[in-house]
């Protein structure tokens, strides 16, 4: 009898725990849509949500109401096709001569990007992510300053001031550790890319990253 009382008693318990983690969980979540939204709100920026339920999270979705069109998505795993990322996408600035990639200090990448042609799109996986590895197989390492690397298939010193966006670049605090939390620069004749290797779920990092992007925007100017 004793024994039955304690196992009723210790599922009893971990009952107990579990709802008041659920509650936990369910306040944590909704707290963090709460910020997204008032950032949106004070931003005038449109948000968009999909696929969200309490445990997981979907594909989060910013972009603005008015003036130069972009969009800011951040898929975490499960939530769409390719690896988990944040990526911010505009058709302007662009570079209609060629593609240029910059990534801040990413480890090893000086040397592993020389690596000829035919095998340069499995090291831009390694080093950029599997979405990355379709850039052009003419990319080639170009002179860019210290602590950044840049990849161009043409002479980016025509379109892009790149140790001004090394800066910008180098100085981004990240939210996570190693090459994912790296953010990628990419500018081409369909547009701008920054990518980061992982998904941002709050407000404030987020916020963070929309204003690199747009401080890279801004930087590089007009096509």
């Amino acid at each position: 009898m004793a024994l039955i009382i304690e196992i009723l008693l210790g599922l009893g318990f971990a009952a107990a725990v579990g709802g008041v983690v659920h509650v936990w969980r369910a306040r944590m979540e909704t707290e963090r849509l709460d910020a997204l939204q008032a950032l949106a709100a004070r931003r005038g920026w449109a948000l968009t949500l999909t696929g969200e339920r309490l445990g997981r999270a979907g594909t989060l979705r910013l972009a603005p109401r008015g003036g130069n069109p972009w969009v800011a998505e951040a898929r975490p795993a499960g939530a769409g096709p390719g690896a988990p990322a944040t990526l911010y996408e505009a058709g302007a600035p662009r570079w209609a001569e060629g593609t240029l990639v910059l990534v801040a200090r990413p480890q090893g990448a000086p040397e592993a990007m020389r690596a000829p042609g035919p095998d340069r799109g499995a090291v831009l996986a390694r080093q950029l992510g599997p979405d990355l590895a379709g850039l052009p197989a003419s990319l080639r390492p170009v002179e860019a300053g210290p602590g950044l690397v840049a990849l161009a298939d043409a002479d980016p010193s025509r379109r892009a001031p790149l140790e001004d966006l090394g800066r910008l670049l180098g100085a981004w605090r990240p939210v996570v550790r190693g090459e994912r939390g790296r953010p990628v620069l990419i500018l081409s004749p369909e547009g701008m890319q920054v990518r980061l290797g992982h998904a941002i779920g709050h407000a404030g990092p987020m916020e963070r990253f929309v204003d690199l992007c747009l401080d890279l925007s801004r930087t590089l100017g007009p096509d």
